[in-house]
């Protein structure tokens, strides 16, 4: 079966300015230097699969700290004339109704989508059924006399037009709002369980906590039951507790260290990510490189079962090496995207096994 995307287009998005990426796998690792826009496509991606949903703009604007519950926050622009939602916009451009949109869009594969962001002024006014609906233009004439605010205009091809004039705060959710099921795993998302409570309820009691536990037996093959408790009241997080070969009772997923706890968070997301996309930050991120080459191939297994896409990141040549060795036993479904930054434009070049076998063994700078 053909992955869900085979070529993805982004532009004017965040460390972006035009990329095009075509001829994805089924899973792919993306590589390169830092600030050469790798998260990026993470990011783009998620608000492709989620129709740029406000719970993953938040999300993202949290994560890289462009975001405040100050009670400034409140004002629509800064003194700067910056927004709220400029660091979206590649280059962080202060506010106009002129600049130019960002444009995400997947072609080929099973889901072809398409997503533009842009910046209007926006004005809410009640209309003869008592709703409060949006008027939209480039630039107002009466600003800020009349009401009017400087916004987000989303346009996707699955509806309406959307209105955003700040980002809201995220909720946790098994997995976000989307059109295309699409799991997030962050560089540090092993690092906290609690948060992952809500997908262990998604899988609890069927054949997928089968495949949690496998995965974790890749470390630790003593292991024999995961679960999560706690949660009870607001004060009591939940926590992921194990059973393993020789210690009479259940103890805590952290006492086996964070290279176990990262390993459950990302095959927790997979199996969630049925039928999607499962983007993971950082792979290589608490794990051991001995282990890597199995949990790879774990990844593919479960990609190719669930029918699941996968794109990670990572600038580690222990990842690449193992990533190689995984991708050499299912020939045509990995691939290697090097990401280049020369000036302003980020360049990629695709590697497939063979090319990645080549360049593995030669030790070839793909990083």
């Amino acid at each position: 079966m053909e992955p869900k995307i085979q070529t993805l287009t982004i532009e004017r998005f965040r460390a972006i300015r035009q990329l095009l990426i075509e001829n994805l796998g089924r899973v792919n690792l993306i590589t390169g230097r830092n600030n050469t826009g790798k998260s990026s496509v993470l990011e783009a991606l998620r608000l492709l699969a989620s129709g740029a949903s406000t719970d993953v703009i938040g999300n993202i604007l949290q994560f890289r700290e462009e975001y405040s519950r100050d009670i400034r926050y409140s004002q629509p622009l800064d003194e700067e004339g910056f927004f709220k939602l400029s660091g979206l916009f590649h280059g962080f451009p202060p506010f106009s109704g002129e600049i130019d949109p960002i444009v995400i869009e997947s072609r080929g594969g099973q889901v072809p989508m398409k997503l533009s962001i842009g910046t209007v002024w926006v004005r809410w006014v009640e209309d003869s059924d008592g709703m409060n609906r949006p008027i939209s233009q480039k630039t107002p004439s009466l600003f800020p006399e009349e009401g009017w605010s400087p916004a987000i205009e989303v346009n996707d091809i699955a509806g309406k037009p959307r209105y955003l004039t700040r980002p809201t705060y995220p909720s946790r959710q098994p997995a976000e709002e989307s059109r295309m099921p699409c799991v997030f795993v962050s560089p540090y998302g092993g690092e906290q369980t609690a948060e992952l409570g809500a997908l262990w309820d998604k899988i609890a009691l069927s054949d997928s906590e089968k495949a949690v536990v496998e995965a974790l037996r890749i470390i630790n093959p003593e292991i024999s039951a995961v679960s999560m408790v706690g949660g009870e009241s607001p004060r009591q997080q939940r926590r992921a507790i194990v059973r393993a070969e020789g210690i009479p009772r259940p103890v805590p997923l952290r006492t086996f260290g964070d290279g176990l706890n990262r390993l459950f968070g990302i095959a927790l997301s997979l199996v969630n990510a049925k039928d999607g996309l499962l983007l993971i930050d950082e792979f290589e991120n608490g794990m051991h490189h001995t282990i890597q080459v199995d949990v790879w191939r774990a990844i593919f297994r479960l990609a190719r079962d669930l029918d699941i896409q996968v794109v990670a990141t990572s600038h580690s040549w222990d990842s690449i090496e193992a990533f190689q060795k995984a991708a050499s036993e299912v020939p045509e479904e990995g691939v290697l995207v090097r990401l280049t930054r020369k000036g302003q434009d980020i360049i990629p070049t695709l590697f497939r096994e063979d090319e990645l076998a080549i360049a593995a063994r030669d030790r070839i700078e793909v990083r």
